[in-house]
């Protein structure tokens, strides 16, 4: 049985040690903890999403965080942020055009406190 092993990729990797870091300082938001967790896991693990997805279960006020990649099956209805380790080229011109906000987990890590008062986490 193969050992199982968790991601190889170096900027994954930096990813989850800076989202570690910031769950240790950041006491009130508990979700970035959760968040390396889930990015921690090997990549045939982490969730794929779809936008019928997003639009089913997240509201156009949150802050939709998916630890893993967008697809661009289905329509998005309305306009979302919303912040992935990966998007498909076409889900993110999708995304753009229903008038919604793209983000790199990256860059969710250097937004304000303010902004990460409704968080929805999609896996």
């Amino acid at each position: 049985m193969p050992k199982p092993t968790g991601p190889s990729d170096p900027n994954t990797v930096a990813l989850i040690r800076d989202l570690r870091k910031k769950g240790a300082a950041d006491k009130k938001h508990s979700f970035w903890t959760v968040l390396s967790k889930k990015l921690a896991k090997p990549r045939r693990q982490r969730p794929v999403v779809n936008l019928s997805k997003i639009s089913r279960y997240a509201k156009s006020d949150e802050l939709v965080v998916i630890p893993g990649k967008v697809l661009a099956s289905g329509e998005i209805k309305g306009s979302y942020t919303i912040a992935a380790l990966n998007f498909s080229e076409v889900a993110e011109a999708k995304i753009v055009k229903a008038g919604g906000k793209v983000l790199s987990l990256q860059e969710l890590l250097k937004l304000p406190a303010s902004e990460l008062q409704k968080i929805r986490i999609l896996a």
